[in-house]
Parts: C-alpha cells; structure tokens; sequence
C-alpha cells in the first residue's frame, strides 16, 4: 500500500466563507465520506488547512496505486457535486504510528 496527500482544491477561492447552503450541505457528506474512510483504515487524517493563501482540504490516505488514490477522490461527494476537484501527490517516505 502507498500513502497520498490528497489536495481538495475548491471551485472557488472564497469558498469557505461564502458557502452557499447546498454546498455546506456537500461538504457535510463528504465530511461522512471521510471519516468512513477512517473507520476503514483508508485514510489516516483529514482536515481543512487554515493557508493564508486560502483554505482547501487535505486527507491522507492509503491506496494500492496511484488509480485506487484518484478512485478515493473521484467517489468523494465535493467531487461528485461540483464544488472542488484534488491534486494527488506521493508521500515518498511516510512514517506511521505502525511503524515506530
């Protein structure tokens, strides 16, 4: 299994404060989408990131490859309901509680 930073980049600079209703909504679901990743063992964190340049999301997550990884974000409701779209990055030498 490989690690990924999953980058959830909004549709929209201001997205955070200016959500609309339907889009708190989305991110509600895809908030549940996660944290059953987590129960699952998939993913290990996620969370909005305070970047002063604006926030976006953030999940680290495992996958057997690269596709399972871009599977993860493609079935993530934000995606599926318009309001953001990932950037996958590697983590190259990811050090887990498992392995201290």
């Amino acid at each position: 299994m490989n690690w990924y930073l999953l980058k959830l980049i909004a549709h929209r600079p201001d997205f955070a404060v200016t959500m609309t209703a339907e889009e708190q909504a989305t991110m509600e679901r895809h908030a549940d989408y996660w944290t059953q990743h987590l129960r699952e063992g998939t993913a290990l964190i996620f969370s909005p990131v305070g970047d002063p340049d604006g926030v976006w999301g953030m999940a680290v997550a495992r996958a057997a490859d690269r596709d399972g990884a871009e599977a993860l974000t493609r079935s993530d409701p934000a995606v599926l309901e318009g309001v953001g779209t990932y950037r996958i990055l590697d983590l190259l030498l990811p050090v887990t509680v498992q392995d201290v």
